[in-house]
């Protein structure tokens, strides 16, 4: 039997400057290893939801929250941001949003410092990462994202900046991945490019994928194992 990794239970939010809840009695169980999309028009409550998994709901973005959510077999409520963050990580729509480092290097090591992982260890689990988000297209010459260390992630192209955000989030040993829009910032080859790296990404088994997104035809060629 399939093992749990987040479930709403009778689940409803409402912001606190809304008169209608946004979520309204959810009841969904995401096991883990899944790759679930979770699909709908904008303003239908999709990144709320992912809110309520990853903890800005209700550490950071207020309301009223009836029902159950757990991650992992922790409830929600009970956890904090920081902590839901060892288990859940999210790569936002907008990359320079996520980004707290002044290069790419400070960037991808910042969750593992703030363990108090020692430099070796940054260094060498900055080299795996970056070995896991492929490689790009610089004027015609074929370049790895290790070539970007130093670079300052906010002067990075759309798809490059999505790869040190990814890079970043897998530095936290999460084994839930959120992708908030990932297709929203990017053009068409780089949107593939992102797609193909979510799919690498899934073959983890001990790896569940959220994926939010509004452009069906975007994804669906892709193999999901849920939309929702």
């Amino acid at each position: 039997m399939k093992e749990p990794a987040i479930v709403f239970k009778d689940f409803s939010f409402q912001y606190k400057v809304q008169h209608e809840p946004t979520l309204h009695d959810i009841n969904l169980t995401i096991y883990k290893g899944e790759k679930v999309l979770i699909l709908g028009s904008s303003g239908s409550g999709k990144s709320t939801l992912a809110n309520c998994i990853n903890g800005l709901i209700p550490f950071s973005h207020h309301g009223t929250m009836t029902g159950s959510v757990t991650v992992m077999g922790q409830e929600t409520r009970e956890s904090s941001i920081y902590g839901l963050s060892k288990a859940v990580g999210t790569v936002l729509q907008d990359s320079d949003a996520q980004f707290v480092g002044l290069s790419v290097a400070e960037d991808i090591a910042f969750a593992m410092e703030i363990a108090g992982m020692k430099r070796a260890q940054i260094d060498r689990r900055i080299d795996e990462l970056l070995e896991i988000v492929p490689v790009v297209e610089e004027h015609a010459a074929t370049v790895g994202m290790s070539d970007f260390l130093g670079a300052v992630p906010f002067n990075l192209s759309g798809g490059q900046k999505q790869k040190v955000a990814i890079a970043g989030v897998l530095g936290s040993n999460v084994n839930i991945l959120i992708f908030d829009e990932p297709l929203a910032a990017l053009d068409p080859q780089m949107g593939n490019t992102a797609v193909e790296l979510i799919d690498d990404l899934a073959r983890d088994k001990e790896r569940t994928i959220i994926i939010i997104e509004h452009r069906l035809e975007d994804v669906l060629p892709r193999n999901v194992d849920r939309i929702v």
